[in-house]
């Protein structure tokens, strides 16, 4: 496997994902994979690392993010809406100074932030790959790169050139696949069409078709607002003039974006996703807040897993999620949390603690696979990391057990407040 640590580590629990917690658990590492998960008597060694009171788990994955944003933690109100909140972000970007100076600085504060959370793999979107995957390269953790690309309107033209650079065309050293072979690559790239509102149909279909091509996964924002229905499906159109589309179509046109050419599908936003050929079981559909019935069955059947974002869902005061439907009918869904635009902080155990109150009844078990294991699997890499067996890779987070707390293990670390202890990704400590 390549790079890593020989040791074990001893915690008072493991919780393996994949088996039954373990308690006085131990995790043998060697070369950088897990090679052994059992009591720590049955592991003694030499080269044992006491943990203390600590519960080992496999590594949170954040199947959804903008590392590029983390610079605006706090400055950006929700409590307006979803469309005044996206007009103000793209007036902050277009008013920095040095735009490049600014991801380099929000990314790598992003990257600190998480990997300090228990993040050990993030599925980041960026509108500048080519500034973005060189620090990601760079950077302590696993990362998928979805390059982002934006064409509508005016702006149609740039669709080759954007998805040319989403795609990595011309940049060396990035590895793409829905299946990496290379385990010791902690880097790959996909691709993002933004959204049905700011990707025209035909370039929808232009990114699946590059995507199929290269074997590169996707993400799509999908069915996040109520305001993207009436988007792609349309108003009422007087005879000879173009359907009213929405708050949405006024945005492009402050933008100085909209032009009269934008076709309106006429279809549901996940309907559009199909019949673009987007919904693959390597695409990754970023929030998904407003589906019906119908919607959660075309998504099942297609295979395409959901990155619900609970925190920045509650921010904007969407209706309850459909997580648990989605789950219900077999679709994957993880855990994201979006960027430090909507969002207090880049943890996804704040996230999988957040959904312990608001949901009660969700089993402990369900939330944590969401927070690793469905993450891992969404991006194509739960042969390696997600659970903690032999054969994986070690990518392990430590979090405080609270002996004052619950006894459950799982139940414990989803009720307390203890930040992780530390992080390993590929049996190397990488934070705090």
């Amino acid at each position: 496997m390549g790079g890593g640590q020989n040791i074990v580590l001893r915690a008072r629990w493991v919780v393996p994902v994949e088996g039954p917690p373990i308690e006085n658990g131990a995790v043998a590492i060697h070369d950088g994979g897990v090679v052994a998960v059992a009591t720590a008597r049955d592991l003694a060694a030499t080269a044992l690392e006491d943990l203390g009171d600590v519960v080992l788990l496999p590594g949170f994955v954040n199947a959804h993010t903008h590392l590029e944003l983390s610079r605006l933690v706090g400055v950006l109100p929700t409590d307006s809406g979803f469309v005044p909140w996206l007009e103000r972000l793209t007036a902050m970007l277009r008013a920095g100074a040095d735009p490049d100076r600014d991801i380099e600085a929000s990314v790598r504060a992003g990257l600190r932030e998480s990997a300090a959370s228990g993040v050990t793999v993030l599925a980041d979107v960026t509108r500048r790959p080519e500034v973005v995957r060189r620090l990601l390269a760079d950077g302590p953790l696993r990362a998928l790169s979805f390059g982002e690309v934006i064409a509508v309107g005016r702006i149609r033209g740039e669709l080759t050139s954007r998805l040319d650079a989403a795609a990595g065309v011309g940049a060396p050293g990035h590895v793409g696949g829905s299946r990496p072979a290379d385990s010791s690559c902690l880097l790959r790239i996909g691709i993002s069409p933004h959204s049905p509102y700011t990707v025209e149909p035909d370039g929808l279909r232009a990114c699946a078709a590059r995507a199929g091509e290269t074997a590169l996964p996707l993400c799509v924002h999908l069915a996040e607002t109520a305001e993207e229905e009436m988007f792609t499906v349309g108003g009422t159109a007087i005879e000879g003039a173009a359907p009213e589309r929405g708050p949405l179509q006024k945005y492009l046109k402050r933008l100085d974006v909209w032009d009269d050419a934008v076709p309106c599908p006429r279809r549901r936003p996940v309907e559009l996703a199909a019949e673009c050929g987007l919904l693959r079981n390597d695409t990754v559909l970023a929030h998904a807040n407003f589906v019906s019935d119908a919607d959660i069955q075309i998504i099942a059947e297609s295979g395409a897993h959901v990155a619900y974002c609970p925190r920045t869902h509650r921010a904007f005061g969407h209706p309850p999620h459909r997580f648990r439907e989605m789950l219900g009918a077999r679709i994957n869904v993880c855990v994201g949390t979006d960027s430090l635009a909507s969002n207090p902080s880049l943890s996804v155990l704040d996230e999988l603690r957040f959904l312990r109150r608001e949901f009660p009844h969700v089993p402990p078990q369900t939330l944590l696979r969401m927070g690793t294991l469905n993450g891992a699997r969404a991006l194509g890499w739960d042969e390696r990391i997600g659970s903690l067996r032999p054969g994986k890779d070690a990518d392990i987070v430590a979090v405080p057990y609270d002996t004052s707390g619950p006894t459950d293990p799982l139940v414990n670390v989803l009720t307390s407040t203890l930040a992780p202890a530390a992080a390993y990704v590929r049996g190397i400590r990488r934070a705090p």
